[in-house]
């Protein structure tokens, strides 16, 4: 009989003579050492009346500490993978969590099951409960064959693609289990984009999960499918539902599709009120993106199971450089700039309104640091001194340059939108555009925002735009600091690696 059998009946009769999950005995210790990483570990399910595979990473003292218990953390997988492939060559989940664990993230379990191409949830007409299988059966089988926290303080969901979906939906229907749920580039659609889907990428990927096989059009919005989209069920009515669940949100700027309907949960959040942590990055549908998240999400996870309230990956201050000159008007020179005798290179206008001209000095002197071969000149505009136009033709001549573009803060970011033409590249940070928003193919746009600032819906719209469009952008959204300069310049840091590549 399978040695993981045995411990779980084990633990079962001890479970059942305790009647308390709180103080449960542990479960009898292995006689012989389990590795780190198990693979193809199985249970077989009642409920979906099969076989369940599973891989299991445990920590690296399990064997020693005996008497230690873990938090869990469920990991599942795309669309197309297995329980494997959380560890496969280009995901290399054991190598990303030892790494992570030697810079100080605490001990936890991680749990990959076999999610086959169920999208994680119970199928419409009933043949296939997976969801249930995993709630009523895996958690419970984990719990009592592991030394894990049994709790849902301690029990979290993640996933990446079909997997990302997963681990949102689960914690949607069983938040008595699951905290918190960090879905990675989570894999599903806006209503318009499932009703333009091909009928054959519907049928094979959707409708046999959510009903309307056959369906075009509203036909495929079945009320199984609305229960089970984000989009969907994040009302204001619903908040009492899923606001007791701590939501982590991020997918990648080059995502071909998913970023539309994540970026749009992420506006209906901050609608409705529902706090979450957000992210957009560098990056498409791929595994370097994931693992990069993960550095930012376990310890989340590690954070809110050990009852911190607040978390934040960057608290370290940005450094403002104290060496950065600046001529009687306010403008800054580069060293490159100057030896080319002061044309050419790229003027770069930053536009504010309802910022202090302090902490544009500020971001001046931390986007000349580590640039200064680089011909640019940088030019504060005050637009509550001069419009945007006044300030281009004021300063042209006296600090020509090849290419022309404009970084907009706060409330300039109508401004520069209006006057876009004069510019080859526009950086909107922490920017609101109030009316149209039109965008160009003959320029290129960067869109920096906070989770939790106040222009999310601009944000939303000009990535939207850019991305329906077809004209280059970066889209980057990152967690909120301390304060508000720190915000801004941190900002600043983030747009400095895109400035003057456009």
């Amino acid at each position: 009989m399978n040695k993981h059998i045995i411990l779980f009946i084990s633990a079962l009769l001890a479970l059942s003579s305790c009647g308390c999950t709180k103080h449960r005995p542990l479960p009898p210790v292995d006689p012989v050492e389990l590795p780190r990483y198990n693979t193809g570990l199985t249970f077989t399910s009642k409920v979906i009346n099969t076989t369940v595979t599973y891989d299991i990473l445990l920590p690296r003292d399990y064997n020693q500490n005996t008497n230690k218990r873990y938090p869990v953390v469920y990991c599942f997988h795309g669309y197309g993978d297995d329980n494997t492939s959380w560890n496969g060559q280009y995901m290399k989940g054991e190598a990303k969590i030892t790494s992570l664990e030697d810079e100080g993230l605490e001990p936890m379990i991680y749990v990959f099951p076999c999610g086959w191409k169920t999208y994680w949830c119970d199928r419409y007409d009933g043949t296939f409960p997976y969801m249930k299988m995993l709630a009523t059966e895996l958690v419970p089988y984990i719990d009592a064959t592991y030394r894990t926290i049994a709790d849902r303080k301690h029990r979290a969901l993640t996933g990446y693609s079909m997997g990302g979906f997963g681990a949102m939906v689960t914690a949607m229907k069983y938040p008595d289990l699951f905290s918190m749920s960090a879905p990675l580039s989570m894999s599903f659609r806006t209503d318009e984009q499932y009703m333009s889907e091909s009928q054959s990428g519907w049928d094979n990927q959707w409708g046999k999960v959510f009903g309307g096989v056959g369906t075009s059009g509203e036909a495929r919005l079945t009320d199984y499918y609305k229960a089970h989209c984000p989009l969907h069920q994040f009302t204001a009515e619903n908040k009492s539902k899923y606001s007791s669940v701590h939501w982590f949100v991020t997918c990648g700027d080059d995502e071909q599709q998913l970023l539309f309907a994540n970026d749009d949960l992420h506006a209906l959040m901050r609608d409705n009120g529902y706090e979450h942590e957000y992210r957009v990055g560098n990056g498409g549908h791929s595994t370097s993106y994931w693992r990069a998240a993960l550095e930012e999400i376990l310890p989340w996870f590690s954070a809110l199971m050990a009852g911190e309230t607040s978390w934040q990956k960057n608290l370290m201050e940005p450094n403002v450089p104290a060496d950065c000159s600046f001529t009687s008007e306010g403008v800054h020179l580069s060293q490159g700039y100057i030896n080319a005798g002061n044309k050419g290179g790229t003027a770069l206008y930053i536009a504010y309104e309802g910022v202090s001209a302090e902490w544009i000095r500020d971001a001046m002197a931390i986007i000349q640091r580590g640039m200064p071969s680089k011909k640019f000149v940088l030019i504060p505009c005050d637009l509550d001194k001069r419009n945007l136009s006044e300030w281009v033709s004021y300063y042209k001549d006296i600090y020509p340059a090849d290419k022309y573009q404009v970084l907009a803060v706060g409330k300039a970011g109508t401004e520069a939108m209006k006057k876009q033409s004069l510019f080859s590249a526009l950086y909107f940070e922490s920017a609101e555009i109030v009316g149209d928003i039109n965008v160009s193919k003959e320029r290129s746009y960067y869109i920096g925002a906070t989770d939790d600032g106040p222009y999310y819906s601009t944000a939303n719209a000009l990535y939207k735009e850019c991305k329906r469009s077809g004209v280059p952008f970066e889209y980057r959204c990152r967690n909120k600091m301390n304060d508000a300069r720190t915000d801004f310049l941190t900002g600043i840091e983030y747009i400095k690696s895109n400035l003057f590549n456009f």
